[in-house]
């Protein structure tokens, strides 16, 4: 195995894209990333042995995550947009 290639196979999902990137946001400020979520909250809820519910941010952390999104997201369509006009 190549030390690029990592151990389990990838699996498309259908998210809303502003969804995608506030949850993101939110799962780095939790310490974590998307996968390392989706995986415990799929091991809780398959009730595999050892498991607990995984850790849910608060309402302000979510929130604050989500104006850090909308933020990046405008300021990388100001730059499309500068870059188009330029």
């Amino acid at each position: 195995m190549s030390p690029n290639k990592p151990k389990t196979p990838t699996r498309p999902i259908r998210v809303d894209l502003t969804d995608w990137g506030v949850f993101g946001e939110a799962t780095n400020a939790m310490g974590t990333d998307r996968s390392a979520a989706f995986r415990a909250f799929m091991e809780w809820y398959l009730h595999k042995p050892g498991t607990k519910a995984p850790t849910r941010p608060n309402k302000a952390a979510v929130e604050a995550a989500r104006e850090a999104h909308l933020k990046k997201e405008a300021e990388k369509a100001a730059q499309a947009k500068e870059a188009q006009d330029g």
